[in-house]
């Protein structure tokens, strides 16, 4: 049983957009490529004067908040010890176990992942070079996520390609002087030549990153989706034995309703959504009706909190950035979470047509165009 998101699709994109002025339109290639950045500008009526020490003091901060300002010995080094300390913390010995990676690298930056990825200064191992080299393309394949479904529904390679060199380009420059950096770099151009309209390119270069991810991602897949479905049930059902059994030794039961007014409410915080669409699918039958229920009330309750959190995040006076980042968030949905919540190939289609339609509108509201604006009144 799928929620309403298809069938309340309209509502959300009223209210996404409702109160919006229309600003000059930026074109497609500069909404994906630009969207995960935040900007700031001041009125162009404005002049400020700064002294000498102002301008040398922010000739100083500016310098030291660039990807650069960190040497490369020094990420080398920075890396190498906390591989030590992670050892010794989790008791293990290597980066990779059993195919996986086995540390956690979200606290480590892109230059740092870039370093340790490309064995700067010979201090890591095969198997620490191979976990940075995934976690970065693990980075670059969410942040491509929601570009792989635009291009697909409305066959836009080229701003997939444009989107992916941009990624590209906000490296450091001593990730721009590695060897992998430069070969993909190379296959990304060639691709975006190469790209046109309803049909990526095929460009037979091993080093295309959009062309790896293209063929290993499908509608239905996220990219990090990672683990397998058996394994994610597996884990759901042994989160809620403990709590059935927590609440056993209490002399209660857990209880799945939050109208009953006795028994142990079933706590779901340490359910991701994946796991909670897995639970609300019950596929494998491995959960009781009481159980899918509840999980697919939680699931709807995020999903809503999400949705409106990304919309209202959007740049406000962006009649687009609604839409975007409503594709963005389902983009970036498990194939289960998809499943449970409705969100099929003609939702996406409708969001991604939403969204090309309203920079058509705006493109021709900011060049003035009557014809370009009268085919949408």
């Amino acid at each position: 049983m799928s929620t309403a998101i298809g069938t309340n699709l309209t509502s959300l994109f009223s209210s996404a957009r409702r109160g919006y002025s229309v600003p000059a339109a930026p074109s497609l290639v500069q909404i994906l490529a630009e969207d995960d950045k935040k900007k700031t500008s001041s009125s162009p009526s404005t002049i400020i004067s700064l002294s000498d020490e102002a301008k040398a003091y922010l000739a100083q901060t500016s310098q030291s908040a660039k990807p650069d300002a960190v040497p490369l010995e020094t990420l080398a080094t920075n890396a190498r010890t906390w591989f030590d300390q992670q050892y010794e913390e989790l008791g293990i010995s290597s980066a990779i176990l059993d195919g996986e990676v086995a540390v956690d690298f979200s606290s480590q930056s892109r230059a740092t992942l870039s370093a340790i990825a490309s064995n700067a200064q010979k201090l890591f191992s095969n198997d620490e070079i191979k976990a940075a080299q995934s976690v970065l393309q693990g980075r670059f394949d969410d942040a491509m996520a929601h570009h792989v479904v635009i291009a697909r529904h409305s066959g836009d390679y080229a701003s997939l390609y444009d989107a992916a060199l941009a990624y590209m380009d906000e490296a450091a420059t001593d990730e721009r002087n590695t060897a992998l950096w430069q070969a993909q770099h190379k296959a990304l151009v060639e691709g975006a030549a190469a790209a046109r309209f309803g049909k990526a390119p095929d460009t037979g270069n091993s080093d295309d990153p959009v062309r790896a991810l293209l063929n290993k991602t499908s509608e239905t897949d996220s990219p990090s989706s990672g683990v397998n479905s058996g394994s994610i049930a597996a884990r759901a059902r042994a989160l809620l034995d403990d709590q059935i059994k927590a609440a056993g030794d209490k002399g209660t039961e857990l209880v799945f309703d939050a109208r009953r007014k006795f028994g142990q409410q079933v706590n779901f915080s340490k359910f991701d959504n994946r796991m909670l669409a897995t639970i609300s699918l019950n596929q494998d039958a491995a959960f009781s009706i009481e159980e899918a229920r509840a999980a697919k009330v939680e699931l709807n309750q995020r999903n809503r909190l999400n949705l409106l959190s990304a919309i209202n995040s959007a740049n406000g006076s962006d009649p687009s950035a609604g839409s975007l980042a409503m594709i963005k968030q389902y983009a970036s949905m498990s194939a289960e979470e998809k499943s449970a919540l409705g969100v099929t190939e003609q939702v996406m289609d409708r969001l991604v047509r939403g969204y090309n339609s309203l920079l058509s509108v705006q493109s021709g509201l900011s060049s003035g165009s009557a014809t370009g604006i009268s085919a949408y009144l």
